[in-house]
């Protein structure tokens, strides 16, 4: 929203959301909408959202009458990776973008379920290989435009400082992505992330994740505090825009690790998470989905296939810390600037 507000786009925030159920969520929409409203006043876009509940016929923000008329009025829909039903107020508008943010399962979620690309005008996708000559899944034909995540590079200042000693990510243990292909199964990050337990000891540096966990998984926290990872309550330290920001900003350097769907599909997929690592220069050593050929890596952005890469990757960085997190910057500058992001987005839309 930042993003395109820089650009003189009216912008406005439209969530679809569930019923929440007691058993299973610990708040309900009321306190939902109120945290919500609180951020958008925190970032200036107060009284330019709704959060729908169509299910309950409930609005929060904007009025049923006032977001009908809204996408009456609408020149381009962004929608960030979800099923627009035919139903849907959102079909009103002139123009509608899809953003697959989960290049690789989206592509093998679309061979059982609709997801409702044919609904779209333009079919964009974080996946820097999806529709190329090494991209497993199918991808029936459509074009899909391949963009960079867009950081907002003053809501996310460099502070390189190398008394910071954590290297670090915030991440879903298991998430709730999964799919099937050619016979397996493609899940979270766990299994991924097990690979690499012995890192901390390894390299003698300190590691510290951001940490969504459920309680049942309580012998993998066991095992990350012998390895010599130390785990934090991502609600607690990351669970909102400014402290997610200033986990990130006080951290030295990112190590991330990518869920098997990306990995296994070549997908090319890059976080936005890592965009706000280098935007904040912080060099970042991340697992290879295979966007190599598109992005400058070895300095600053730094990738891995085996738990011994990432070892080195982490003395490399240690070697010249300064460069690589000078480097860090400098890649978010040339690549994931917002305006240079969701500038050609609107090239692409034409609405420029």
């Amino acid at each position: 929203m930042l993003g395109l507000a820089r650009l003189g786009v009216d912008v406005f925030w439209v969530d679809c959301v569930r019923p929440m159920d007691p058993r299973k969520h610990a708040h309900g929409l009321e306190y939902l909408a109120k945290r919500f409203d609180r951020m958008a006043e925190d970032f200036a876009f107060k009284g330019r959202y709704c959060i729908v509940c169509e299910k309950r016929d409930r609005y929060f923000g904007m009025t049923k009458t006032e977001l009908r008329r809204l996408a009456r009025d609408t020149d381009l829909v962004v929608n960030l990776g979800g099923p627009l039903p035919e139903s849907s107020v959102l079909m009103a508008a002139r123009r509608r973008a899809y953003v697959d943010v989960d290049p690789g399962y989206t592509q093998l979620w679309a061979q059982e379920w609709d997801l409702s690309f044919d609904r779209h005008d333009l079919l964009f996708t974080v996946g820097q290989n999806v529709g190329g000559p090494g991209f497993a899944p199918p991808t029936d034909g459509r074009e899909w435009i391949r963009i960079l995540p867009p950081v907002v590079l003053e809501q996310w200042p460099a502070r390189i400082d190398s008394e910071c000693r954590r290297f670090s990510t915030v991440l879903d243990w298991r998430g709730s992505q999964q799919a099937k292909f050619n016979g397996r199964v493609y899940g979270g990050k766990r299994e991924e992330f097990l690979r690499y337990l012995r890192l901390p000891t390894e390299t003698g540096q300190h590691f510290e994740l951001a940490l969504c966990i459920g309680q049942h998984d309580h012998a993998d926290l066991g095992r990350l505090h012998r390895n010599g990872w130390r785990a934090w309550n991502s609600y607690l330290v990351a669970g909102d825009p400014h402290s997610y920001r200033e986990f990130i900003q006080h951290s030295r350097c990112e190590f991330g690790v990518a869920k098997s769907g990306y990995v296994e599909t070549r997908s090319g997929w890059i976080s936005d998470r890592t965009a706000c690592y280098l935007a904040s220069g912080k060099p970042a050593i991340v697992q290879s989905t295979g966007f190599e050929e598109r992005l400058p890596t070895g300095e600053g952005l730094l990738t891995f296939r085996t738990p011994s890469e990432a070892a080195a990757c982490v003395r490399e960085v240690e070697a010249d810390y300064l460069a690589h997190a000078r480097a860090a910057r400098r890649l978010a500058e040339e690549h994931f600037d917002s305006d240079k992001v969701l500038g050609s987005m609107l090239d692409a839309a034409g609405l420029r």
